[in-house]
C-alpha cells in the first residue's frame, strides 16, 4: 500500500476536529482528526487501484487490514468502528511510538517478567461474540472500579463499553450474531494454567487490532488483586504481542501514544528500538 492510499484518499474526514477534555493533562484539551472506518467492501474500492487487470483482487477483509495498515503508519488508531489521531494545535505531546519487530530483544527485566509469568497461557479468540462475556464483564468492571474509585456503573454499562472497545455490533438475533466493524480485531486471553482440564482463572484481556503486517495494541484490562499486580502483567500483554508479530511474520508493532511527562505512558519507551511518528516522518527514538 503507498501513501496515496492514506485517510485524505479513503474518506473526507469529520467537518473539524473532534474535542474533548484531555485525559492527561488538566485543564487542556485533547483535538483528535477522526474518520469512520471503511467497511471490507468499500476498503476493495480503495485498494483496487494497486492492482492491475492481471494480479489477483485479496478479499475484502484483507483490502479492509490494507488500508488499516496505511492508517496505522499514519499514526491513527481504532476506537469503536472509528479511526481517530491527536492533532492538537497548542500541544504535540501524544506522539505515535512503534516497535521494530524484527530487531527487537527484550531487556534483562523484560525476560524476568517472561519468566515470572510462565504459569500463564494466552489464547487467541477470533468470535466477536466470545469478545464479551460475563467473565470479562466481571473482570473489566472491577479493573475500571480501580481506575476510577468514584464510578457507580451497572453490569450493563461495562458490557456495553466492551461492546464498544471491541467495536462489535449486536444483531437482532443477539450476541451470538454480533459481528466486528473492522475485521482484523481479535482479544488475547490471559489465563493462569490451570492443573486439570478446566479453563485457567482469566487474569487479562488484550485487545488487538491486526493490519497485513502489523499488529495494534488497544487495549488492556486486567485483576487488579495483588498476586496478579506482582507480575507486571501489562509489560508482559507487550511482550507477547510482540511475540505474535514474530509468529505472524509482521514488522511492526503499535503501541499507541509516547508521552514523555506522563507515568502511566513511560514505559513504553522501554522496547528497545522504537521509532516516534514526529512532524509525519518516522524516527528512531535514538535521534529524537
Amino acid at each position: 500500500m503507498n501513501k496515496d492510499a492514506l485517510p485524505g484518499n479513503i474518506s473526507d474526514p469529520f467537518p473539524d476536529l473532534f474535542a474533548s477534555p484531555c485525559g492527561y493533562f488538566e485543564s487542556r484539551t485533547s483535538h483528535y482528526t477522526v474518520f469512520r472506518i471503511p467497511s471490507p467492501e468499500d476498503a476493495c474500492d480503495i485498494t483496487s487501484q494497486e492492482y492491475n487487470d492481471t494480479e489477483i483482487q485479496p478479499d475484502d477483509e484483507t483490502c479492509q487490514q490494507m488500508v488499516f495498515d496505511s492508517l496505522l503508519a499514519g499514526g491513527f488508531r481504532r476506537a469503536d468502528d472509528f479511526l481517530y489521531r491527536a492533532d492538537c494545535p497548542d500541544c504535540r505531546k501524544c506522539v505515535p511510538i512503534r516497535i521494530s519487530v524484527p530487531d527487537f530483544r527484550p531487556s534483562k527485566s523484560q525476560r524476568r517478567t517472561l519468566r515470572q509469568n510462565a504459569d500463564v497461557s494466552v489464547h487467541i479468540v477470533q468470535t466477536p461474540s466470545d469478545f464479551v462475556t460475563d467473565e470479562k464483564i466481571a473482570l473489566y468492571g472491577a479493573y475500571d472500579k480501580r481506575h476510577n474509585p468514584q464510578s457507580k456503573k451497572s453490569s450493563d454499562e461495562y458490557r456495553a463499553e466492551l461492546m464498544q472497545m471491541n467495536g462489535i455490533r449486536e444483531s437482532a438475533s443477539g450476541i451470538e450474531q454480533a459481528r466486528a466493524s473492522y475485521s482484523g480485531t481479535f482479544n488475547m486471553e490471559y489465563r493462569l494454567t490451570p492443573a486439570d482440564s478446566r479453563p485457567g482463572t482469566l487474569i487479562g484481556v488484550g485487545i488487538v487490532d491486526a493490519g497485513t503486517g502489523a499488529l495494534s495494541s488497544n487495549y488492556f484490562y486486567y485483576d487488579i488483586s495483588e498476586e496478579t499486580m506482582k507480575r507486571s502483567i501489562g509489560t508482559y500483554s507487550v511482550l507477547r504481542e510482540i511475540d505474535l508479530c514474530r509468529h505472524l511474520r509482521f514488522n511492526w508493532y503499535y503501541l499507541g501514544y509516547w508521552i514523555a511527562d506522563c507515568n502511566k505512558m513511560v514505559y513504553k519507551s522501554g522496547f528497545i528500538p522504537h521509532q516516534l511518528l514526529v512532524n509525519g516522518r518516522w524516527q528512531s527514538a535514538e535521534n529524537q
